[in-house]
């Protein structure tokens, strides 16, 4: 009997450990700030950040245009990549040469505003091509069900195909992540930082 009253603090403490393991692994499942990112050749770039190592790693744009950031009221830069299949996966266009591409594979556009005098953010990323992920591996092509399955059911559908996961409560200018889904598959999904830095 002595034995049995020694044995209840370690399984007492040993529930705790679990639970408050358990606990920390929920956070990072579904949706979270961890999300607000794209996977880009297996690294990831997060929305809000300074933008030169995801412009520096997606090579030389298709086009740049200058244009009015939505969120910010700053001039910004849209970055267009093309992406073909070819070469044995997904490659990036950036000269105007598509004699060894099989086929075209879509685009990512990226928002970037200079926030700071000396560098750019990453403002918005959006994205029509499986060539790039989000941060759980869901891409164009991927059903209704497997973004459910990654993010969870507490998204807002905004309509017409349009459902999208917020950091925080739903407002303009809160950071989310975006899907378009209309025939349950993925069509296109965008990242928006939507904050000040």
């Amino acid at each position: 009997m002595k034995n049995y009253f020694k044995t209840i603090p370690l399984i007492i403490s040993a529930l705790m450990i679990f639970s408050f393991t358990a606990c920390d692994k929920k956070t990072v499942e579904g949706f979270s700030s961890d999300s607000l990112c794209i996977v880009c050749n297996g690294v990831s770039y997060k929305a809000g950040d300074k933008a030169d190592k995801l412009l520096k790693a997606l090579g030389s744009p298709v086009n740049t245009i200058s244009q009015t950031s939505c969120h910010y009221g700053e001039n910004g830069d849209e970055h267009t990549y093309e992406y073909y299949f070819g070469n044995g996966g997904f490659v990036a266009v950036s000269d105007g040469d598509y004699t060894d591409f099989k086929r075209y594979a879509g685009i990512l556009r990226v928002h970037t505003v200079p926030l700071k005098p000396t560098a750019d953010y990453i403002c918005d990323i959006d994205c029509y091509t499986s060539a790039i992920t989000t941060d759980k591996g869901i891409t164009i092509g991927s059903s209704k069900a497997d973004v459910i399955k990654a993010y969870g059911d507490k998204f807002t559908d905004e309509g017409e195909g349009f459902i999208r996961y917020y950091d925080g409560q739903p407002a303009p200018d809160t950071p989310s992540l975006l899907f378009y889904i209309p025939e349950n598959r993925v069509e296109f999904f965008s990242v928006s930082a939507a904050i000040n830095i």
